[in-house]
């Protein structure tokens, strides 16, 4: 019986190492966000916030790329570092302060732009990963 028993705790410790050591899919660290972008324009320009809710694991840094469609010069920023390409490419980046987004949270950053147009990307990516 003693044998059956350290047996069965062997194959069990097994099994408990190789689910431990699986690799996890890339991205993993950002499954599960969700991302809203609120628009609000006018003749000229516009204000511009990304919702990001977090419905997957815990992240600790994250990065937020996405195209304008037109020429935009970006002004006042805010809850993130933003920078762009002559190309287009945004990128936020976050602050010190928020930098970890917990399961279950959300936060908001947005910036100011000047454009003759714009509109709501399609390409919003987190960390690497299409939100």
């Amino acid at each position: 019986m003693r044998t059956r028993r350290r047996d069965l705790a062997a194959a069990v410790v097994a099994v408990l190492a190789a689910v431990a050591l699986a690799p996890s899919p890339a991205g993993a660290a950002t499954t599960g966000v969700e991302c809203t972008y609120y628009l609000s324009q006018w003749r000229g320009g516009f204000m511009a916030d990304i919702l990001m809710v977090n419905n997957g694991p815990a992240i600790d840094g994250w990065t937020v790329r996405w195209s304008f469609a037109h020429p935009t010069q970006i002004g006042a920023t805010w809850n993130a570092a933003l920078t762009q390409t002559p190309d287009g490419v945004a990128t936020a980046v976050n602050a010190s302060w928020n930098a970890v987004l917990p399961t279950g949270r959300s936060l908001v950053f947005g910036w100011s732009g000047v454009a003759a147009a714009t509109e709501i990307p399609t390409d919003i990516t987190v960390n690497g990963v299409p939100c």
